[in-house]
């Protein structure tokens, strides 16, 4: 089935999406503002915290437990237990409970329940702060101008904020209770550490490629832990933690420009508990470690196991190594990564941003310490041997082509994946799959992006409203001409990147577009088209419209088909956002580099079952169970997970019949059609 078809199933609550019961019992949960326990102003739920993660975990599995014992109604018991238990236990933590519960357990998940979109559930974490330059095409520094204030569009953006949220959620530095026996067993997401290296990279990549598209210089990583932070960070007014307007806390700190780190005392006794210089030593540790290739104890470095170490995932089998590289904090072990959001996060007495994982990415400084985390992983990995692509694969990738949807003489609608299909082979395949078709008015090297606002409604608090900018693509179709040279079918994986020109060198900038697998059958000369909202980072299905951007799909109608499946099963809210499937580019075009390179399927898969293959985004998100594997065998961002031959990507991907590496360019447009209604 087609994404458009089964789309065509999902819709937000106010444009008809079923509500169902138990969907409107977690709502009114999470919408609740008002029944928090009041007994400790100062304490504030932190997934960065080890102890508040663990006791959140604790609770996850008495939710689990008390579905898995009423099976006829799960979701009321769960609910009813979380409604106690937020009278003797921090809301927000219970909160964050019960949306590790909704995420992967079955009475949730085989019912179509979701987590209430972040404007629903915490308005007041999710208030825009809006400045008037997200429309500049150059950043010109003038004397006393923050620099930093031309990405507010970016991150502030509430999907954004929203993704790294669900992110932490689904993929927990806990693990995630055993569906079954969630009271005595944890399971161990599989390359959980890897893939935290992966996700955060992927986004501080696409971060500076906004930054260098107005003229900004890269992001500084946050080295130097006893400097003052150049930059500062005020919050929105009206973004708040706690929902409790009388509570001299309920706001999100800020941070003064040139603003010192810290030791962040006990909120108990006041001793130090968290110190700087503690992390200092645990830095160099690591340093030592990823500079020689092997942890303290001669083990081997690993990409899982160093994510493991530096996020402080306690998989198992790392304990040890936690212990030795990361901190102490109240008894229990943290790693750099988490120790360097709290420290940041406490810088004054009112915690600001960093400690929070909804809310932590508007923070310049977000970025900067991720900088810093993924350095040491870079360090690492650039002391490893480039990929080997010698082995011959029988295929040979002919090019890629680019159509915008809006340009195909096609219905938009359920069929529309199909017609688009046909089209391709008929205007690139057949006699025409060798021609040369660029100069074809269909074919496009520039694509294109605009900047569109939204009236953002302030629900928390006197509801005025404002209009707030987002980035939005002109959609489009890859369709991809490949040769299978075989005398037997081969089952291809495509793997998509896109780079700025002027980074192409950095492999660690190299944006993932799409990865997906297709036959081809022998002997054939094939025409593949693609969907871009099928992209494999994408949270599934792509939120396009307004009211899609502020709340969640739900299906019109939960009767399985004519085979007994729920269509609507492939669908969860964990992925990018599809409006900033593309960088914004530049007004006048900004030149960039598209690599396709083909691997072998046979090679890559991973047994997973086929209901379980694909929920939200695969490459950031994995399978959907979790003791389910990561559902590819190949490093996470293969081909360019190792070093560039001599430092050169031309000469890595040089005479590769599997590869192909495309000039295009992205443009910031006024505007474009658009073919999704209601946009």
């Amino acid at each position: 089935m087609s994404l458009a078809k089964a789309r065509k199933g999902l819709k937000t609550e106010k444009k008809g999406g079923k509500v169902s019961p138990d969907q409107k019992l977690l709502n009114q949960f999470f919408e609740t503002h008002d029944n928090h326990n009041k007994s400790d102003k100062n304490f504030k739920f932190s997934h960065f915290h080890p102890g508040h993660a663990e006791d959140a975990f604790k609770l996850s599995a008495e939710f689990m437990e008390i579905a898995n014992k009423n099976p006829d109604n799960a979701i009321e018991k769960v609910v009813e237990h979380a409604n106690k238990a937020s009278e003797t236990s921090n809301l927000e933590l219970v909160r964050h409970a019960l949306m590790m519960f909704i995420s992967h357990h079955p009475s949730a998940r085989n019912k179509n329940l979701r987590i209430p979109p972040l404007i629903k559930r915490s308005p007041g974490s999710t208030v825009p702060k809006k400045k008037q330059v997200s429309t500049a095409e150059k950043f010109k520094e003038t004397e006393g101008e923050n620099p930093e204030l031309y990405m507010n569009w970016y991150r502030e953006d509430p999907n954004l904020n929203e993704h790294h949220e669900h992110w932490h959620i689904v993929y927990g530095a806990t693990g995630v209770p055993d569906l079954d026996n969630p009271l005595t067993k944890r399971v161990h997401k599989d390359r959980h550490g890897e893939l935290f290296v992966y996700m955060h990279r992927q986004m501080l990549a696409r971060y500076d490629i906004e930054r260098i598209g107005l003229g900004l210089s890269l992001v500084k990583p946050l080295d130097d832990y006893s400097a003052p932070i150049e930059e500062g960070y005020h919050p929105n007014e009206n973004l708040v933690d706690a929902e409790d307007r009388n509570d001299p806390y309920s706001t999100f700190g800020s941070r003064d420009h040139k603003k010192q780190l810290r030791n962040i005392p006990s909120s108990k006794d006041k001793t130090e508990e968290l110190k700087t210089e503690d992390m200092q030593t645990s830095r160099e540790k690591i340093e030592k470690a990823v500079n020689c290739g092997k942890f303290y104890n001669d083990t081997k470095i690993d990409i899982d196991t160093l994510g493991a170490v530096l996020e402080s995932y306690q998989n198992g089998n790392v304990e040890h190594l936690i212990e030795y590289y990361g901190l102490k904090y109240y008894g229990d072990n943290i790693g750099l990564h988490g120790s360097g959001h709290l420290i940041i996060g406490n810088i004054t007495d009112d915690p600001g941003v960093m400690s929070q994982t909804r809310v932590a990415a508007r923070d310049p400084v977000f970025w900067r310490w991720h900088r810093h985390i993924d350095n040491l992983v870079k360090t690492w990995e650039e002391n490893q041997e480039p990929n080997d692509f010698s082995k011959s694969l029988p295929v040979k990738l002919q090019d890629v082509i680019l159509v915008f949807k809006d340009k195909l003489p096609i219905h938009h609608g359920e069929t529309q994946d199909e017609e688009a299909a046909e089209f391709g082979k008929k205007s690139f395949g057949g006699e025409n799959f060798c021609k040369d078709v660029s100069k074809n008015d269909i074919v496009t090297n520039e694509l294109e992006t605009k900047m569109k606002t939204r009236v953002w409604t302030h629900i928390a608090d006197s509801g005025s409203t404002e209009e707030i900018d987002f980035l939005f693509p002109r959609e489009f179709y890859y369709y991809f001409r490949v040769e299978n040279t075989s005398a037997s079918e081969f089952i291809a994986t495509f793997r998509v990147f896109l780079v700025p020109e002027e980074l192409a060198e950095s492999r660690v900038h190299w944006i993932e577009l799409d990865k997906f697998k297709e036959s081809l059958p022998a002997n054939s000369k094939t025409v593949v088209c693609r969907d871009c909202d099928m992209s494999s980072i994408v949270r599934q299905p792509p939120q396009k419209t307004d009211d899609e951007l502020d709340d969640t799909a739900l299906p019109i109608d939960t009767t399985p088909d004519a085979e007994g499946i729920n269509t609507n099963d492939t669908f969860c809210d964990c992925g990018w956002p599809f409006h900033l499937l593309l960088p914004r580019g530049r007004k006048g075009g900004m030149k960039f580099k598209l690599l396709v390179f083909i691997s072998d399927w046979s090679e890559d898969k991973v047994e997973v079952p086929k209901e379980n293959i694909r929920c939200g985004s695969i490459s950031f998100c994995g399978a959907q169970k979790p003791a389910d594997k990561y559902p590819d065998n190949k490093p996470m961002g293969y081909p360019l997970d190792r070093p560039f031959k001599n430092n050169s990507y031309k000469e890595t991907f040089a005479g590769l019949n599997n590869a192909v590496i495309k000039d295009v360019s992205i443009k910031l447009v006024k505007d474009f059609p658009e073919i999704v209604e209601g946009c």
